[in-house]
């Protein structure tokens, strides 16, 4: 009996506490806006993009009287000489965002033309471009720098190899 209700009580205990699973998404880096790592390190990023694993990036800005966060995954990553990362997003068609009410839409049908295209870097450099495809003409470029997250599934294996090495 006690045997019993010693092993319901560690499966009880257990069952409380939150165990990471290797599908969890895990911060593998943050920098912030001068590109200076606020947690985890470029290398943590590297070995998850050389081990495959997914990534999504976040970042936002934030004013007194608004905010907004992004959410992203790339669609296509570069490892520069070992020491950083770039990522180009999926670009998206433009929508319009009414602030005052939080409702977002596609009202202004022009914008269905435009696309918002952005690459960006580990140095935080986050470079935005808006293009209309019907035109073939660059609207506007606006780089920025933000505070950014890169997030990787599951657990990253710390001992991989440069993509090039025939190991």
């Amino acid at each position: 009996m006690k045997k019993m209700l010693l092993f319901s009580i560690i499966v009880a205990l257990n069952s409380c506490i939150k165990q990471q699973t290797p599908n969890d998404w895990q911060v593998v880096l943050k920098t912030d806006r001068d590109g200076s790592v606020l947690k985890g390190s470029k290398k943590d990023l590297m070995n998850a993009i050389r081990n495959g694993q997914d990534l999504k990036i976040g970042w936002g800005s934030k004013r007194e009287d608004l905010s907004i966060e992004h959410l992203s995954v790339p669609i296509w990553l570069a490892i520069l000489s070992e020491k950083e990362v770039m990522a180009h997003l999926d670009p998206q068609v433009l929508s319009s965002i009414d602030w005052d009410s939080l409702n977002v839409n596609y009202k202004d049908s022009d914008k269905l033309q435009q696309e918002w295209r952005v690459v960006l870097s580990t140095k935080s450099n986050f470079d935005a471009v808006w293009y209309d495809k019907k035109a073939d003409t660059l609207i506007r470029r606006w780089p920025q720098k933000h505070i950014m997250t890169w997030f990787a599934k599951g657990a990253t294996d710390k001992k991989t190899v440069p993509l090039f090495n025939k190991s």
